[in-house]
């Protein structure tokens, strides 16, 4: 007497194929999603680097006191430059907080070809002397210039 213990090798070829192509098309949708998502954030990655390619600028001056940090920009680039970030370093390598320029002349914009004095109002007398400051403009983290103190 024959016994049937198994599932004929047709059906199983059948249920590994259903396996195997249930497993593509899985597979098939998460590469869809994973690389429509890559795909945009190098697109705006690519626009970011060039909406920023003409941003140049220079640092004519710069002063502090214990209140205030002074500078005098100038715009050297292609583009307006709309806003300014400041990030103060002291003697003892401790970083200060990341400050806002004042509104100037201009607001918080710096013109094409143009020159201006921008401040920092501190928010706290500076304890240990400054060694460095970087200003960098804001939406163009690429685009920045330090001065160091000596």
């Amino acid at each position: 007497m024959m016994s049937n213990k198994g599932i004929s090798p047709l059906i199983a070829a059948v249920l590994l194929i259903a396996f195997t192509m249930t497993i593509a098309g899985l597979m098939a949708a998460w590469a869809q999603s994973f690389v429509s998502g890559q795909t945009e954030e190098l697109t705006e990655q690519a626009r970011e680097s060039q909406q920023c390619t003409g941003a140049n600028f220079n640092i004519d001056s710069i002063k502090a006191n214990s209140t205030h940090v002074s500078m005098v920009l100038y715009n050297g680039g292609g583009m307006e430059l709309d806003d300014f970030n400041v990030f103060l370093t002291y003697e003892n390598s401790t970083a200060g907080p990341e400050l806002q320029v004042e509104k100037n002349v201009y607001g918080s914009k710096l013109p094409i070809g143009e020159m201006a004095s921008f401040s920092v109002a501190l928010n706290q007398s500076i304890e240990p002397p400054l060694s460095k400051v970087k200003i960098a403009v804001v939406g163009c983290p690429n685009v920045y210039k330090e001065k160091t103190f000596s």
